[in-house]
């Protein structure tokens, strides 16, 4: 079952599909007659797709091409009445290509790229390898995508090391590095706890935060304020309903590791990251184009985790210069 509200002037389609027990919602921006549609994958675990709708990025690849936010299964503003044994990768990648199915349908012959970051990463390489999605595609985008847990985990560790390191040298914010440095130095990296993957996603956003080589052009205060204000849900219920849904996909997303399998993907793919990227480390991104048959990697020297925030011009380009690539 599907639902329409639509806008006016350009395109502005909020749609409801019902999958699966769940009311996925889609919210479709850009050009009247797109010639491609980019459908974003947010992050999370317990993410939503309105914190991207938000800064320059969107603004310039919408005047070019449409962007589909999809809110997955349990998140933003989707909803619907099913079990938890629901909340699955699996399922989410089934949702994944529903949705995929219901653009297809709406726009025929529109080529589609699929593009996710962070927790995105990972549910989209899953809906690429576990469904039909590959045969409505004409591109695939990674941004400092969490395809591989415990790789990612072994690659933060020598990361937090060297940088901190030359931070330490450089005298700057000697004590919170020499903390991340202790850290690290007693990590094994071949035995990562839970307790450790914890410390190194907290760590890891705490020392992108002391690079003083990263840009924060948006993303700040004022915007996540204007965000929580226009939210289409209730922030605490969104919030609420989000951090229950990332409790049930917990320990399934923390055993995530799709590399040795990347070599299936024949998907024309960008893989973009931000070299300052400590949660999710660019040479996890370095690792997949190694394993994927057409796969470029692009690494944004003032970006960390969320290079949409941080060079927005930069990533729009990059973005708009691969869709224009695989769609003519």
């Amino acid at each position: 079952m599907i639902w329409l509200l639509a806008g006016c002037g350009g395109l502005a389609e909020t749609l409801f599909l019902r999958h699966d027990g769940a009311d996925l919602r889609v919210r479709i921006e850009g050009p009247s007659d797109p010639p491609a549609i980019v459908a974003l994958l947010h992050g999370g675990p317990g993410g939503n797709s309105e914190e991207y709708n938000t800064g320059s990025w969107q603004d310039t690849v919408e005047a070019e091409v449409a962007v589909a936010y999809l809110d997955q299964r349990g998140q933003g503003a989707s909803q619907g009445v099913y079990d938890a044994e629901d909340v699955t990768v699996a399922q989410l990648a089934a949702d994944t290509d529903a949705v995929l199915a219901l653009l297809e349908a709406r726009f025929p012959g529109t080529p589609l790229v699929l593009m996710g970051h962070s927790w995105g990463g990972a549910l989209g390489i899953a809906t690429l390898l576990q469904t039909d999605a590959p045969a409505r595609l004409s591109g695939w985008i990674e941004v400092d995508g969490a395809h591989d847990v415990l790789l990612l985990n072994r690659l933060a560790v020598p990361m937090f090391l060297s940088e901190g390191e030359a931070q330490i040298d450089a005298g700057r914010n000697v004590g919170r590095w020499s903390e991340i440095v202790s850290f690290a130095e007693g990590v094994n990296v071949e035995r990562i706890t839970a307790d450790d993957s914890s410390r190194i996603n907290r760590y890891g956003f705490e020392a992108e935060a002391l690079i003083p080589e990263v840009s924060v052009e948006e993303g700040g205060a004022l915007d996540l304020a204007g965000y929580y204000l226009s939210s289409s849900v209730g922030w605490p219920t969104e919030r609420w309903v989000g951090n229950h849904t990332a409790d049930l996909l917990a320990y399934e997303a923390e055993q995530t590791g799709f590399s040795e399998q990347l070599h299936h993907i024949g998907t024309p793919s960008l893989l973009l990251w931000g070299a300052y990227d400590f949660v999710v480390p660019a040479a996890l991104g370095a690792d997949a184009a190694s394993r994927m048959p057409d796969a470029e990697l692009v690494v944004l020297p003032r970006s960390g985790h969320a290079p949409m925030f941080n060079e927005p011009a930069a990533f729009s380009d990059t973005i708009l210069g691969f869709v224009h690539e695989v769609i003519e």
